[in-house]
């Protein structure tokens, strides 16, 4: 969906009432191997970075985490790809929320496909402390970026679908809409999102959390 709708209103009168969210009953019965794909490069900048460690945070207390349930893993890339940490590093949400906050900023380009060539080969192996031998365990890459790659994303992506990984791709400002369902998984309108500019990325999180939830 390539627009701001469906599950916003929702969040705009929790928002609005000061009554919170409820939790959707399927985030913490559902398990998954998730991997945020987050873009640093230099389009981005600090401050709006800043925001995207926050919606991170927020959105890992949708999951049940711990070793035998949700693991979340990060990777940052702009010219390259770099692990933050791997899956397998921490088993609780309160460590997954403390290393989130303290993600590195790094600027540079935006090589998009090779990120994605990164965490197909790397991110969701048994090595880095992904489940690829357990079949309950979903593949879950969540990818976001505000630019167009310097690289091609086509081949990669389709690699990564190939492989059993989920794609949600969402979008930033300049981010392309053709870019951005090119990476996607199908079908296209619940794996796309995109919103008009970094303060508007918590706008898309209870969407986003309910299109996880129903996988």
């Amino acid at each position: 969906m390539y627009v701001e709708s469906a599950g916003m209103m929702t969040f705009l009168l929790s928002y609005l009432s000061g009554v919170p969210c409820v939790s959707l009953p399927g985030c913490k019965s559902v398990h998954y191997d998730l991997i945020f794909l987050l873009d640093a490069s230099s389009s981005v900048g600090i401050d709006d970075f800043q925001k995207v460690r926050q919606w991170v945070v927020d959105l890992v207390d949708s999951f049940e985490i711990g070793p035998d349930k949700t693991r979340v893993g990060v990777v940052r890339y702009s010219t390259q790809p770099m692990t933050e940490f791997e899956l397998g590093t921490y088993s609780t949400g309160e460590q997954v929320k403390a290393a989130a906050r303290k993600i590195r900023y790094h600027g540079g380009n935006t090589n998009t496909g090779d990120a994605l060539r990164y965490i197909t080969t790397h991110s969701f192996s048994a090595g880095a402390g992904g489940r690829p031998s357990d079949p309950s365990i979903k593949k879950v890459a969540i990818l976001l970026t505000d630019g167009r790659s310097q690289d091609h994303v086509l081949e990669p992506a389709a690699a990564a679908h190939k492989a059993g990984i989920k794609i949600f791709a969402l979008g930033v400002g300049e981010a392309l809409k053709e870019e951005l369902e090119e990476i996607a998984s199908e079908p296209k309108s619940a794996y796309t999102f995109h919103v008009s500019d970094y303060n508007a990325i918590d706008k898309i999180r209870e969407q986003l959390r309910k299109r996880l939830c129903e996988m």
